[in-house]
């Protein structure tokens, strides 16, 4: 799975913004620790979805439009993750009953040479 180089490239610019907007001291004269120290939500894949400058201003018409897309390909991505988990169980349950049948023939095959050993003695 690759991400678009359009993508790749939007998302090192967010990543460029939000480490601007972390630069500035807080009123403590200390630089916030954490996003969570900032207020800012977590997302599960570690990426900061971007959001309204801090300055309080409304956000852009462009800004929700932004926003609105990198919500649609975290989506995209959830889901081919999603698709990836599921091809990766399908394939480790085939291959182990794969093995699961060689053993079965693999018993049905010393049963009938140890019945037929014990038939030629007879």
């Amino acid at each position: 799975f690759q991400l678009s180089e359009d993508v790749v490239n939007r998302m090192k610019e967010s990543q460029g913004k939000r480490d601007n907007q972390r630069s500035p001291r807080s009123s403590s004269g200390t630089a916030p620790s954490s996003p969570a120290a900032e207020g800012k939500p977590k997302s599960p894949t570690g990426i900061q979805p971007p959001m309204p400058s801090d300055s309080g201003q409304k956000s852009t018409a462009a800004e929700q439009e932004l926003y609105r897309r990198y919500e649609q390909e975290q989506a995209l991505v959830q889901e081919e993750l999603l698709r990836l988990a599921k091809r990766e169980r399908e394939a480790a349950s085939e291959a182990l009953n794969t093995a699961l049948q060689r053993e079965r023939n693999s018993t049905n095959e010393e049963r009938q040479r140890a019945a037929q050993l014990v038939s030629n003695k007879n």
